[in-house]
């Protein structure tokens, strides 16, 4: 069993060489003057000044009072902190989401492959209505939007990192299939009733 000591600190304990040793004894300049050192840390002045006390364990029975001062902290952390944690939580957690996306899909600015161009979706759509595919998901979305107002999700968000750029975005190889913007990212339920174009398979293998 790990002692107590060598814990982490929710239970209790702390690593013992962690505890920092006592401070030296004061010295003085030689006219008997207490000797001043230089504060290596920024003081800020910008106008916060909050303080953020917590409990912390030390060792086995004891604990410190730990305290944190607005005028350690630049002014742009100074004022993220002077906001409650419930606040800044849910912000933070957004922007690094949307950080992530973007630095993940940066190098996609501009691309608009052939596949994702209206022509193409429709196309896709067409052969999806041909084939009969996924007839019960389209059978149970026409039955929830009967009995009311229902939002169903993968008719109308985006689906591909390349929507944003393609909305007038064309296949002129394509025209039998053109429509003047993009259509369900997969087969409406009421897509049936508007496509009459069958799907071009010429030069398709058998």
């Amino acid at each position: 069993v790990r002692g107590v000591a060598s814990s982490s600190v929710r239970l209790g304990g702390f690593p013992p060489f962690l505890h920092t040793p006592p401070p030296p004894p004061p010295e003085f300049e030689p006219d008997g003057t207490p000797k001043k050192y230089p504060l290596m840390q920024p003081v800020w002045d910008h106008g916060y000044d909050w303080e953020h006390w917590t409990l912390l364990p030390a060792g086995i029975f004891h604990t410190v009072y730990y305290g944190e001062f607005a005028q350690d902290y630049p002014p742009y952390w100074a004022w993220l902190q002077s906001f409650p944690v419930w606040v800044v939580s849910p912000l933070m957690i957004v922007l690094a989401v949307v950080a992530m996306m973007v630095f993940q899909n940066a190098g996609s600015i501009g691309i608009r492959p052939k596949r994702y161009t209206i022509e193409w979706m429709q196309a896709n759509r067409e052969r999806e209505r041909q084939e009969n595919t996924n007839p019960v998901t389209r059978y149970l979305d026409r039955r929830r939007t009967e009995r009311g107002g229902t939002w169903i999700a993968q008719y109308n968000l985006p689906w591909h990192p390349y929507w944003m750029w393609m909305r007038d975005t064309h296949d002129p190889d394509y025209p039998e299939f053109y429509l003047p913007k993009p259509g369900h990212p997969h087969l409406h339920y009421e897509d049936t009733k508007r496509m009459n174009i069958p799907f071009t398979t010429e030069g398709q293998p058998e």
